[in-house]
């Protein structure tokens, strides 16, 4: 990747994070407040918003990662020293074979 790819990579992540971070807590927390303060449950609602905020955060951040990752490692080459002589892939098995 070029320096400018790079860097709107990096912009679009950082804006992803921060949305999918303050986006479920103003979804669920905003509502959570003012029905909150109409059922005179101060804390409860809004405590019940930010635990599912939390949960839903951690759910996207995962994806997110999770196809980040299968975006980088299709940029990487396959190295040479993965093969076998006949060009089939060796056994990335890190157990010793007994003889």
């Amino acid at each position: 990747m070029d320096k400018q790819s790079m860097r709107q990579f990096y912009i679009s992540s950082a804006a992803y994070s921060l949305s999918s971070i303050i986006g479920p807590l103003l979804m669920f927390g905003v509502p959570a407040y003012f029905l909150d303060q109409y059922l005179g449950t101060n804390p409860l609602l809004l405590l019940v918003a930010v635990g599912i905020s939390f949960v839903v955060t951690n759910v996207l951040l995962f994806r997110k990662v999770k196809k980040i990752n299968q975006m980088i490692s299709s940029y990487i080459p396959k190295d040479d020293d993965d093969k076998n002589e006949d060009g089939t892939e060796k056994d990335s098995d890190l157990s010793v074979k007994n003889n």
